[in-house]
């Protein structure tokens, strides 16, 4: 019998479709038994309703019947929603002298409350402008004689409504109740929920600044390291004799520091993953052109758009930039000259890296080692580039496709 009573098992993994489904079974077996001795009562007190009663209890009967064996609510919920309201418009337009229909009233605010929890707010409205529409056309067409002719009621249909109105207090207390446990569960669930993600914060927190440190000393290390290997070159490159040498040094020196500087910008920043771009270009071709040989003095224009890169981009685009300008100050200038650069979004989602000098280029080899890096740093990019010579100046046009950028505009 305990096991007759029991909620069903089904497949709903959410709270809140668990709870309706168990607070529709209770309210078909709360029907269940209250209208059975209603029924009971209104047969034997020969009372109007009882077929109305009789037609509820078959309905409930059939619900109860199809959520044990199938486990489902929502199509039990229409069920008891349309086959409820039927009966009920039913007692109300067929059913004449009866109490004025006050109780069904009562009735039709129990099937609303249940469909605002069971189906939701839309069927939940849908259905209180049914019951509006059902009670204004009763109210506007029958009520009045309905209250000017109601019968003798003997003591036992008394009973039975005063039954029948107790139960539907408590049904009503009950529904409403149900919507009060399902809110402060989820309340709690949220409370919980709030708590543990605070503390999980709390822990990511502190794990990013243990992170961030750790690789910020990381990229001083790095960039320590580099400055010893820098060192050593330049203590080796004083035993040289060859010129020749002595400039390959240089130019691997050069590219060591271009490195060196990111990450130094890298560990002087919050956020280890982008680097801005203006500022690290101006700290690099500033140190090129302090230790540059050139006659004259040399100016450079920058304009960068996006203002910050992420570190995946920056190693070859900086190597990039730093072969052009080393191959400037040695092949373009003779005297004073001027070197802009500049980097912004295509509307197809590639950027494009315009360098240009004002020098006049000397005579040089195309397949020159410079040349092959920035090959190979271009295709890392998944991009091309072009040269243009005129005899005002030399621009290098890179359409650039895979990078890492972040755009603060």
């Amino acid at each position: 019998m305990k096991r007759l009573f029991t909620v069903p098992k089904n497949d709903f993994d959410q709270f809140y479709d668990r709870a309706r489904f168990a607070l529709t079974w209770k309210i078909c077996w709360i029907f269940a038994l209250v209208i059975g001795v209603i029924t009971a009562l209104s047969v034997f007190a020969n009372y109007a309703f009882y077929p109305y009663y009789i037609s509820v209890l078959s309905l409930i009967f059939g619900a109860l019947i199809y959520m044990r064996i199938y486990g489902k609510y929502k199509l039990v919920s229409i069920i008891l929603m349309t086959g409820a309201t039927g009966i009920i418009v039913g007692a109300v337009f067929f059913v004449p002298n009866a109490a004025a229909h006050i109780i069904e009233i009562l009735w039709m605010l129990i099937i609303a409350l249940y469909v605002f929890f069971t189906l939701g707010s839309w069927f939940g409205y849908l259905f209180l402008a049914i019951s509006a529409a059902i009670f204004i056309t009763y109210f506007n067409t029958l009520f009045y004689s309905n209250l000017l002719n109601i019968k003798e009621i003997t003591s036992l249909k008394w009973n039975v409504m005063s039954v029948e109105f107790a139960f539907t207090m408590v049904l009503i207390g009950f529904i409403v109740r149900q919507f009060v446990e399902v809110n402060e569960y989820a309340e709690s669930m949220r409370s919980k929920a709030y708590d543990a993600l605070k503390s999980e914060k709390i822990i990511v927190e502190k794990q990013h600044i243990e992170k961030t440190v750790l690789l910020q000393e990381i990229h001083h290390r790095v960039k320590n390291n580099l400055q010893v290997i820098i060192s050593l070159l330049r203590i080796q490159s004083q035993e040289l004799k060859s010129e020749e040498a002595k400039k390959s040094f240089n130019e691997a020196i050069s590219r060591i520091m271009t490195m060196s500087l990111i990450h130094q910008k890298m560990y002087e920043r919050e956020e280890l993953s982008r680097i801005n771009l203006n500022e690290y270009f101006t700290t690099l071709i500033d140190d090129m052109l302090s230790s540059s040989v050139t006659s004259g003095k040399v100016t450079f224009h920058l304009a960068m758009d996006p203002e910050e890169i992420g570190s995946k981009t920056i190693a070859p685009l900086a190597l990039i930039i730093n072969e052009l300008i080393s191959n400037s100050l040695k092949h373009a200038f003779n005297g004073d000259g001027e070197i802009s650069i500049k980097f912004n979004p295509l509307q197809d989602g590639r950027f494009e890296l315009i360098y240009s000098d004002n020098g006049t280029w000397k005579e040089r080899k195309e397949d020159a080692f410079g040349l092959q890096l920035i090959d190979i740093f271009t295709e890392q990019l998944d991009g091309e580039f072009k040269r243009e010579t005129t005899n005002e100046e030399t621009t290098y046009r890179f359409l650039l496709t895979d990078l890492d950028h972040t755009n603060n505009s």
